[in-house]
């Protein structure tokens, strides 16, 4: 971990920690901002989050779509039509995308890939 993520994991455990200890003091502006911060630390650790998990979806989605483009423009390049089409449609046929998951769509993509190679390689 970056010395930057260490220092962000220690406001988040030790800011919240100050807060509650302020809650006993008698200084109130100390006890506003020390909870205004934690919780503001709260949303920006909250949203940083939700960003990298965006982009790392992003560049898992982009990925397997590279490689199965690839593949499929070098399979009917090497004049495998057929094969290339029998591969699209299993594909199609089993990938049912949704908003809960990522529908194993690199698995499916590796499939139809190694299915296209596969199919080149026979007889």
């Amino acid at each position: 971990m970056s010395d930057f993520g260490v220092v962000i994991l220690l406001l988040v455990i030790v800011m919240p920690l100050a807060w509650f200890a302020s809650e006993f003091q008698n200084r109130r502006w100390v006890r506003l901002v020390l909870g205004s911060v934690a919780i503001l630390l709260s949303f920006g650790v909250a949203s940083l989050v939700g960003t990298l998990e965006r982009l790392n979806a992003n560049s898992w989605f982009g990925e397997a779509t590279k490689n199965l483009v690839d593949e499929t423009i070098e399979q009917l390049e090497a004049g495998n039509q057929d094969q290339v089409l029998s591969a699209l449609r299993r594909l199609q046929a089993n990938y049912s995308p949704t908003y809960e998951n990522r529908a194993r769509y690199d698995e499916l993509v590796k499939e139809a890939v190694a299915d296209m190679r596969r199919r080149e390689q026979a007889p």
